[in-house]
């Protein structure tokens, strides 16, 4: 097993209910297992902000990995014992 620590951000931590909470994962899990285990917990407010309907992590969400950002579409982005994720709903405006 590992243990990622998660920080949410603006309207994730409303939904979330919590800054920041450690998550434990199989070892080899990838970003997709993270946010599909952190819907499972937080419930479908949380999850239609983490995922798209087929599963994978919402356009609109902005994640760092230990500080790089973390491109859409990269599910497999491979995890590691002491992993910080940053979550971020993208803002817009005009």
């Amino acid at each position: 097993m590992i243990t990622v620590t998660v920080h949410y951000y603006n309207m994730l931590r409303r939904h979330a209910g919590l800054a920041y909470e450690p998550l434990e994962l199989p070892a080899g899990a990838g970003l997709g297992g993270a946010l599909q285990r952190l819907a499972d917990r937080h419930g479908p407010a949380l999850a239609g902000l983490l995922l798209s309907p087929s599963g994978e992590p919402a356009s609109h969400l902005v994640i760092f990995c230990n500080e790089q950002l973390v491109f859409p579409g990269a599910p497999a982005w491979p995890l590691a014992d002491g992993d910080e994720l940053k979550l971020f709903p993208a803002i817009s405006g005009g």
